[in-house]
């Protein structure tokens, strides 16, 4: 093989192995104080916690929807496709994996919250626990 060959091989490669990552770059990252500043919006994001019951009932950011991960196939018609959605759990990977089943199901408008809700808890922002 010349080195051109090689070339294109290792780049396919390296794009296959990079796939699952690249799916939940194509969600914008959303600032913790660019969301509290939406919140006081007239209209704003539909905000979802991909988190358990459980975690969820333990502390969430107020006006979250609780879908879990897991389960977000079956419940999408609760979410608007033409509001913008911000999507966070605790550390992103469940986060990333619902972006990418919103994505396969036809929604454009995702956002990621950064640091999810262990950046938002690490900055003390305010955390409700009922449901």
């Amino acid at each position: 093989m010349n080195k051109l060959s090689l070339s294109v091989i290792s780049m396919l490669a390296i794009m296959a192995l990079m796939a699952p990552s690249m799916a939940q770059s194509k969600a914008q990252d959303i600032a913790q104080q660019q969301l509290l500043v939406d919140r006081f919006e007239a209209q704003p994001m539909q905000l979802l916690d991909v988190r358990s019951s459980e975690e969820y009932q333990q502390g969430h950011i107020k006006g979250a929807i609780n879908i879990s991960f897991d389960v977000i196939s079956e419940h999408a018609a609760k979410l608007d496709k033409e509001q913008p959605i911000v999507v966070y759990c605790r550390s992103g990977r469940r986060a990333g994996i619902a972006i990418e089943t919103l994505q396969q199901l036809g929604f454009t408008k995702l956002y990621h919250l950064e640091g999810d809700m262990m950046g938002w808890t690490e900055k003390d922002l305010p955390v409700i626990t009922q449901p």
